[in-house]
């Protein structure tokens, strides 16, 4: 376990890499119950898990911002840089955006049962992505908020 950490998930290790933070990577088959050893890291078996010294971090967007707030970088800026207080907080809002107006119909889209609902969710997904997410990247280019660097937004 290198700097006391270990972890697992797309978005926790996005944000290791770009962090450039050393970590011992664990990977757990979701499709099998998880072991009793991993339950006392997370009881609640969830990924991923980021474990600081004695404290176990759970959630893909809390360890991000966690690791964001421990090792500042471009990814997204303190809250006491000017107006990285106001940035931190549109990142936050174009992540809750896009996981409560499009990523909230993955799941259904992948379990239609009818070509008919399939286009149907298609469609519901295609028009919050024009409504909702559309006029929060009005200035993105190459990256969020015109940043020429990954942000925590497209972590997230």
């Amino acid at each position: 376990m290198a700097n006391g950490l270990t972890i697992g998930a797309h978005r926790a290790h996005i944000a290791l890499s770009e962090l450039k933070v050393p970590f011992e990577e664990e990977i757990i088959d979701l499709r099998v119950p998880r072991t009793a050893e991993y339950l006392k890291v997370n009881p609640r078996g969830l990924v991923p898990s980021l474990a600081v010294d004695d404290e176990v971090i759970t959630e893909s967007a809390v360890v991000s911002a966690f690791l964001t707030d421990a090792f500042p970088s471009h990814l997204v800026p303190t809250s006491s840089e000017p107006n990285g207080a106001l940035r931190r907080a549109r990142i936050a809002f174009f992540a809750d955006t896009f996981m409560t107006k499009v990523n909230v119909n993955t799941y259904p889209l992948i379990k239609a049962a009818t070509d008919e609902e399939r286009a149907t969710l298609t469609q519901k997904t295609v028009d919050a992505v024009v409504k909702e997410v559309e006029p929060l990247l009005a200035n993105a280019g190459p990256f969020f908020g015109g940043s020429d660097k990954l942000t925590l937004a497209e972590v997230r």
